[in-house]
This record gives C-alpha cells, sequence and structure tokens, in this order.
C-alpha cells in the first residue's frame, strides 16, 4: 500500500511537464494538446494518428490505449476487467458489439473512445466499465475486408470477413466468421482429501495424461440502418453455431486402469434486434429498443470414475429485452429516465443418470431517473432505480424489489487534476443454472447442487478516485469497497454415504476491497508509450461456519513502440489472485509479445505468448472446507510458446463521412445449464 502510493507520487513530481491551458468551461476539463478530455462521468479519448494508423481492428486499438484497470488479450480476442470486478460492456456509437463488430471495426473513421470507469444507472447489474468507440458514419462508397488468424504451432484458427455498402441514408452490412480450435496441452491435477463420517480421511489424487478438446464455431450477422441528422432506424439479425467435444483420460490413486470421461455440446443460437433513436426538439431524445433470442442446446456426458455415470441435455432458452429511454439536456443540468423489461423462459431437459427437467421462468421490470449537473467546479449525478424481479420454477417462485440510489460527485483542483466519489447500491442475481433444481455429479465423491431457494443479494459500492491528465502524462489512484451482505456462496455438505455436496447458499457476507495505482507516460510522443497498473486486493469471506481474509497482489505493464510501419508491443502481467467464500485461486502469469507491420490496406501481425515456457501454470484453486480440501492445478501447454499470425486487409472506396448518435444496450447468451 505504502509503495503505491510513493510510486504514484515519484511519478507525478519527477516528470517535468510543459505548462497547460485549462478549459472546458461546461461539465468537462479539456488540457490543450491532451489526449483525455474528463467528462463527469467518462473520459474521452482521442487516439493518436500512430495509434489509429498502427491498429488492424478493434482489440488492437484499445490494446494500444492501456486504459486503466482493462485487460485487453489481442490474440484470444477479449476484453476483461483486470480486477475481475465484473463485465466490460464494449459499445460501437452506443450499440454493444459483437465480437465481428470488434474486428471489422472501420479504424479510419474513429473520432473517440470514451471510457465509463463507474457505468450509471441505465447499464445496469454487474457493468464494471464501459467502453463505447464513436465512429463516423458514413454516407457513401463500400469497405470489405477479411481478418485472419492462424496458430502457427497448434491447430486453430479464427478467421473474419465483412462488408459494408453505404448510399445516402442507408447502411448494408454483413459479416462472417468462422472458428476452429484442436487443443491437447490443458493438463489439470487435483489432490483432494475427503474427511468421511466416521473421521477418517480419504486421500484422493487424480491426474490427467490426456485431455483434448475440439471445437468448431460459426457467425453470421446481417444489419440495415436508416438514418438522418434527427434520427436512426436499425435491424440486426445474428445467427451463432458453436459445436464442441472432449475427451479426458486421467489415473485416478496411482489405479492401474485409467478413468474417462467424454463430453458433446452443440448450441445455435438466432437473435434479431430492432433499434429506433430520434432527436427531438429543444434538446431532447427519445430511445427505444427490443431484442429477441432462442438458444438451443443438446449434449451428452460419459464420465466412468469407478463407476458409470451418463447423461444427457435438451435445452431450450426463449428470450426478450426492451428499453426505452428519454434524455432532456436543460441549462441547469441534464435529466434522463429509462425503462427495462426481460422476460426469460428456459426449458432444460436431463436425461440418462440425472434424469430432471428444469423449466425456469423469469421476469425483470426495471425503471430509473437521474440528473446530471455542474455546480461551480462540483460535477454531480444523482440517481434511483427500482427493481422488480420475479421467478418461478416448479413449486419453487420468488420475487424480489430493490431501490438502487446512485451518487456521483466529481470536483476539479486544477492543473489536470480530478476527485470523484461515486457510490451505487445493486442486487446480485445468480445464473439460472445455480438457482435450478437439477444435481449433477462431478466426480465419484462430489455432486453439484442447484439451489431454488436462493435469493439476490445486495452489493454496495464506494469508489474513491485521484486523476491526473497532461499531454504526456495520466495518473490514477483509485480506493475501491464492495461490501456483499447475504451474498451467494458456495457450501459444501456432506452426506451419509460420504457423498460431498456442492451447492451456494446466502451467507453473512462477501467483502472486496481494492486499491489501485495507474501510470501512462509517453517517453517519446508518438514513438514509445509506457504504462503500468498495480493492484493490492483484500478479499474478507464470512460463511455459516468458517471465517476467511485473504491479501494480494496483481501488477501489470506494458510498452508499446511505433517505429514507422511496424509496431512492437510487450506486455507482461503477474496474474490475479482472489478468495471467494472457501475457494482461494490465482492465475499464471502471463507474458505477450507482438510486432505487427502495415503496408497499405494489408497488416501482419506475429503474437507470441509465453515464450520461452512450455507448460505454464494458468490456474490454482484451493477449497478450504473443514471436510473437504482440495487443490487443483493446471498446466496448459497450448498457452506455452504460442505463435500465432495475423493477417488483416481491408479494402474501401468512395468513403465520406458524418457523425451519428446512438444508444442500445441488449443482449442474451445465458442458456441457464447446469455442468
Amino acid at each position: 500500500m505504502r509503495k503505491i502510493i510513493a510510486l504514484f507520487v515519484f511519478v507525478s513530481s519527477f516528470i517535468n511537464m510543459p505548462a497547460q491551458v485549462e478549459g472546458g468551461e461546461i461539465g468537462e476539463v479539456t488540457v490543450s494538446g491532451s489526449r483525455v478530455v474528463e467528462k463527469h462521468d467518462r473520459l474521452w479519448i482521442f487516439p493518436s494518428a500512430v495509434e489509429l494508423k498502427s491498429s488492424s481492428n478493434g482489440y488492437s486499438l484499445l490494446n494500444k490505449l492501456t486504459l486503466p484497470g482493462i485487460r485487453v488479450d489481442v490474440s484470444g480476442h477479449s476484453i476483461s476487467s483486470i480486477d475481475n470486478r465484473g463485465d466490460i460492456a464494449i459499445l460501437i456509437n452506443d450499440i454493444p458489439a459483437t465480437h465481428q463488430d470488434i474486428m471489422s471495426l472501420d479504424i479510419d473513421a474513429v473520432a473517440r473512445v470514451e471510457f465509463v470507469e463507474s457505468p450509471g444507472l441505465r447499464y445496469g447489474e454487474g457493468v464494471a466499465h464501459v467502453i463505447n468507440i464513436m465512429v463516423k458514419r458514413a454516407r457513401s462508397g463500400y469497405t470489405t475486408g477479411a481478418d485472419l488468424n492462424h496458430d502457427l504451432v497448434l491447430r486453430g484458427f479464427d478467421d473474419n470477413v465483412f462488408a459494408r455498402i453505404n448510399n445516402g441514408k442507408s447502411e448494408f452490412g454483413m459479416s462472417y466468421a468462422f472458428g476452429y480450435a484442436d487443443m491437447r496441452g490443458y493438463m489439470s491435477k487435483e489432490t483432494a482429501d475427503y474427511t468421511l463420517n466416521d473421521g477418517s480421511v480419504k486421500h484422493v489424487t487424480r491426474q490427467d495424461v490426456k485431455n483434448v478438446s475440439r471445437s468448431a464455431n460459426h457467425s453470421a450477422q446481417l444489419s440495415y440502418s436508416l438514418s438522418d441528422t434527427a434520427y436512426i432506424l436499425q435491424a440486426r439479425l445474428e445467427y451463432d453455431r458453436e459445436k464442441g467435444r472432449s475427451f479426458r483420460e486421467r489415473i485416478v490413486d496411482n489405479a492401474v486402469g485409467l478413468c474417462n470421461s467424454r463430453s458433446l455440446l452443440n448450441t445455435h443460437r438466432p437473435a434479431i434486434d430492432l433499434y429506433f433513436h430520434r432527436d427531438l426538439k429543444r434538446h431532447q431524445t427519445i430511445t427505444a429498443s427490443v431484442a429477441l433470442a432462442n438458444i438451443n442446446s443438446d449434449g451428452c456426458n460419459n464420465d466412468n470414475e469407478v463407476t458409470p455415470y451418463v447423461y444427457d441435455i435438451d435445452g431450450r432458452v426463449w428470450s426478450l429485452q426492451c428499453e426505452a429511454v428519454y434524455e432532456n439536456v436543460l441549462k441547469p443540468f441534464t435529466f434522463d429516465m429509462g425503462m427495462q423489461y426481460r422476460q426469460k423462459l428456459t426449458d432444460n431437459r436431463y436425461g440418462g443418470d440425472v434424469s430432471a427437467r428444469s423449466l425456469f421462468r423469469s421476469s425483470d421490470k426495471y425503471m430509473y431517473g437521474q440528473i446530471s449537473g455542474k455546480l461551480a467546479r462540483l460535477q454531480y449525478t444523482v440517481g434511483m432505480g427500482a427493481s422488480s424481479r420475479y421467478y418461478r420454477q416448479g413449486r419453487h417462485s420468488n420475487s424480489h424489489f430493490v431501490l438502487r440510489p446512485k451518487f456521483d460527485a466529481s470536483y476539479s483542483l486544477g492543473r489536470g487534476w480530478r476527485l470523484k466519489y461515486s457510490f451505487e447500491r445493486s442486487q446480485k442475481m445468480s445464473s439460472i443454472a445455480v438457482i435450478n433444481d437439477v444435481s449433477v455429479r462431478t466426480n465419484s465423491m462430489e455432486m453439484v447442487v442447484g439451489n431454488p431457494d436462493l435469493k439476490p443479494n445486495s452489493v454496495l459500492e464506494h469508489v474513491l478516485r485521484l486523476t491526473m491528465n497532461k499531454p504526456r502524462l495520466a495518473l490514477m489512484l483509485q480506493g475501491y469497497v464492495k461490501l456483499n451482505p447475504l451474498s451467494n456462496l458456495r457450501h459444501t455438505t456432506r452426506t451419509e454415504e460420504n457423498i460431498f455436496i456442492d451447492t451456494q447458499l446466502n451467507q453473512p457476507h462477501c467483502n472486496f476491497f481494492m486499491v489501485m495505482a495507474y501510470a501512462r507516460y509517453d517517453v517519446i510522443p508518438q514513438r514509445l508509450v509506457v504504462s503500468m497498473n498495480g493492484n493490492v486486493y483484500h478479499c474478507d469471506n464470512k460463511g455459516i461456519d468458517y471465517r476467511h481474509r485473504y491479501t494480494s497482489f496483481m501488477g501489470v505493464a506494458s510498452v508499446d513502440a511505433y517505429l514507422g510501419k511496424w509496431t512492437v508491443t510487450a506486455y507482461a502481467d503477474t496474474g490475479f489472485r482472489w478468495m471467494e467464500g472457501e475457494t482461494r485461486g490465482r492465475n499464471g502469469a502471463e507474458i505477450q509479445l507482438v510486432a505487427a507491420y502495415r503496408a497499405g490496406p494489408l497488416t501482419l501481425s506475429l503474437n507470441c505468448r509465453n515464450p520461452l515456457f512450455a507448460h505454464p501454470e494458468t490456474h490454482r484453486a484451493e477449497q478450504m472446507n473443514a471436510n473437504l480440501h482440495k487443490i487443483t492445478t493446471i498446466r496448459d501447454g497450448d498457452a506455452g510458446n504460442y505463435v500465432r499470425l495475423d493477417v488483416s486487409l481491408k479494402l474501401r472506396h468512395g468513403r465520406t463521412y458524418r457523425d451519428i448518435r446512438r444508444t442500445i444496450n441488449l443482449k442474451d447468451r445465458d442458456a441457464g445449464i447446469l455442468k
């Protein structure tokens, strides 16, 4: 803690910055020549010409921006929170972006990136940060391209092709992605001590000798939009299909024979969403959207540890999500309010040794209103949301109502410094798979059992953040407190037959504390950028019959060098460490090196992950229950000495642009299957 604060002050005072010109008389602080404009609830980040020119897709661009607390895996095409506080919502012009959207992003049209560090009532629960990429809308011409990503050592690829055509007010778009992976290096070792009813301890070791996982996925997307300066109407149709199978062979207790397990799962998901936005007179806007999705899953699982255990799955999910938002920009403040409605039906049938049906109906009604304004140097947001949830499964039914107050206050200290405090109350709802009434065996000694009587728990979040932004230097020091009273935590019990049941119960609390320091410095403007992120975590877990505390540290560093047509990036992190309930875990450290060369519309990138490490440890978890102590270690040979070649080609013709604003936030991919 002291080291982080000392480093923060040292970096701030050590670097001699040129004098700045302050601006931002209406709700913002603009630093002349800076890449960052501070709004009350977000940062407007303007990528440099070098950053744009050296980026082949959205993942590449966001990685170069080195946003505080954000980890971008360029090779894995994923974006996550470094501290695992929640999901990252990725939007393009305020519309949730799919993987294809990010891959086919028109880099030349990017105007700015909006980074929301503390999302407001609009974005729902479980969202830690929002990244909104604002792009200029094309009025004419077309763009087409391909992004091909192929492993050079393993058997895998992820390819994406796309095309967009603009004519006046209309835009037609299509994209198709196909990926395949054949993973054979994922090996786990598990040592478990089971305390039986008679007081004796049974020691069991499970170690993989073979683990093969293959998957293939297809994703197609069609879109059409009609827009003018005052309105936009958009329709998008998606279809995703994924087929995966795995085979695992392991030794149990040094037995002469081998145990094996097989699984197969096929999923396909059609979805459609409609969106309408209208600018009214006197600075008023309305937005409405609706999304429909259907998820179909079928598969089977077979495990023969001690005794054969076979079951199959046939699942169906139907979901409807609607949203309406009204905003009025008044002189003293901005007022906005919105309503959201969600309806979901999940029907999962388990055959064979499970022999169960989970028919689950749920609905969620949510309304909020908030005002944002400015008093001298103080900017504020005050709002209130109300959520009503209902779900029913067989004879079990529950309804919950919660108020969600939200308060933000931001004060400009001058010379690029700003102090901000945020408070929010929300509600955490467990996944459908956890609250169903299905029981599934995981091995010969353990079972996972859903709990339909599990109730949502309140979440109280406090954030205190000190930031400084100048043309070449950005600093942040943040304190974060997350209180989870009556939280949903794992609970392990033992039956008379010495079978250990894993379920979830509402238990006293699971609290999380964090201090984070972040720094980004342009060592040589437009040539060399260095960023660092250091986090200290403290987890406090109180269950029905235990109390566990755990403190850990995580560090992240990256360097980006822009050398004409070449771009070289180096990234390293120590891995996230945490404790939730009676489980303490850590992810392995990681190193990535990327070299990219751009020649006109063609970009070639070579990505190397964990060089000189053949079988890096990617995960370790320890279960610390009084009757079950278990350590699971995973080493992944596929993640060691990983090399991949990316080829990106984008062609355009006759493109002219204009700005437009859009707002939508709907998506559903939860199949509700217990595993």
